[in-house]
């Protein structure tokens, strides 16, 4: 009898240490703590039981938001592979397909999956992904819509449906600044902007911009036109300016080409400028890097070639930005930045033309509010070239609409 006993409880402790471990603890890890733990846990469960779905599909859900996409979308192949009918599988996979570039084919796993089911937050959410990465705002932003309504309180479909409306809708915006320049020259400077969107790929905008100082009272207005040119590829031309104009430009012309490759955007851009004393020609080089979490970097090369009429001198000028924009909180971002030269062609005044060796120095917040508004506040001190400093603080306001 002893024996039988002493056997039975060898028996409960072996199946208590290779018991899987408690899948609550493992679920509540992969919503609150570190992705990387979690995935070890939901590994033991699948060791224990292969057959269970639904630890491996949080094994590459978890695997996703690592950025591991190529091991994701292996996993969840895997899955469709055995279960073709499992909608959590199939949506899993067009949202791994799509952060792998490969839209198209995630366009057509996820509209297969919407066929076979019932009203899906995630699943709108995931067409919504794919159709934006495929440059199809208009249904990016109807998926985004009844992914929001749905699940109202699921941030990422919040988010999503946000940023589309922003940049697809029309909007109306303000920015003011309040300048000092030592030792005691004030400026005081307001741009309003409407833009409209005509048809899918276009939008068209009008400007128009006070700029006050001592002795002076500068007025522009002109429009442009942004173009979606294919997916990847967004092309903006503008044309602003004021006759009599003494420190802002009586003409300022540009266009800006920018291609989105993945993490990375490359763009570059022309600008002319003309002033009532001098004319000032610019191309420039710009690129992004966004990897997707919480930061993005912003960088800019310019060379300028300013011709002075009075004395017929010209000058050749290099410029240089760098802006880093870190998400403090899910609805504010931060951001700072350090400038050589033209730091700014909206705010390049006639004075400048020979002090473009300014460094700057700028920081400052944006907000975004469910209402579709954007506020944005930023501080910048610039040390110019003949010893004098200036202090500005901007703050622009941007009202979206469907």
């Amino acid at each position: 009898m002893f024996v039988s006993f002493a056997a039975a409880l060898v028996v409960v402790a072996g199946s208590q240490l290779s018991s899987p471990p408690d899948r609550a603890r493992a679920e509540q890890m992969a919503r609150s703590g570190p992705p990387a733990e979690a995935i070890q846990l939901f590994e033991q469960i699948v060791e224990h039981d292969p057959d269970d779905v639904e630890a491996r599909i949080w094994i590459a859900r978890l695997q996703l938001r690592l950025g591991r996409t190529s091991e994701a979308e292996a996993g969840f192949r895997s899955i469709v592979g055995e279960h073709p009918r499992d909608v959590e599988a199939r949506v899993g996979l067009g949202a791994a397909l799509t952060r792998n570039g490969a839209w198209s084919e995630a366009l057509e796993v996820l509209h297969a999956a919407e066929r076979d089911a019932a009203e899906n937050s995630d699943l709108f959410g995931a067409l919504g992904r794919a159709y934006r990465r495929a440059g199809d705002d208009r249904h990016a932003l109807e998926y985004f819509e009844r992914a929001h309504a749905l699940a109202p309180s699921d941030s990422d479909a919040t988010d999503g449906f946000e940023a589309v409306a922003r940049s697809y809708g029309h909007s109306i915006a303000f920015e003011g600044f309040g300048e000092l320049l030592t030792p005691s020259t004030h400026t005081a400077s307001g741009t309003l902007t409407v833009d409209v969107r005509t048809v899918d790929r276009l939008h068209l905008d009008a400007t128009a911009r006070v700029q006050q100082r001592e002795g002076s009272s500068d007025v522009q207005a002109g429009g442009g036109a942004l173009w979606r040119a294919g997916r990847t590829t967004t092309l903006h031309v503008l044309a602003i300016g004021g006759p009599g104009n003494v420190t802002l430009p009586t003409l300022d012309v540009g266009a800006d080409v920018v291609r989105y490759a993945g993490i990375v955007d490359v763009g570059g851009g022309f600008r002319h400028l003309s002033f009532a004393t001098a004319d000032v020609s610019a191309g420039s080089a710009t690129m992004g890097w966004d990897p997707g979490g919480r930061s993005r970097l912003d960088a800019r090369y310019t060379y300028s070639h300013s011709s002075f009429v009075a004395s017929d001198q010209t000058s050749g000028d290099h410029s240089m930005l760098l802006r880093e924009t870190w998400r403090a909180w899910r609805r504010v971002d931060l951001n700072f930045a350090y400038a050589y030269g033209i730091e700014s062609f909206e705010d390049l005044t006639a004075d400048r033309l020979r002090l473009l060796g300014a460094t700057t120095l700028a920081g400052g917040f944006r907000i975004r509010v469910p209402s579709l508004t954007v506020l944005t506040t930023t501080w910048e001190h610039q040390w110019r070239s003949n010893d004098t400093t200036s202090d500005r603080v901007t703050v622009a306001i941007v009202q979206s609409f469907r």
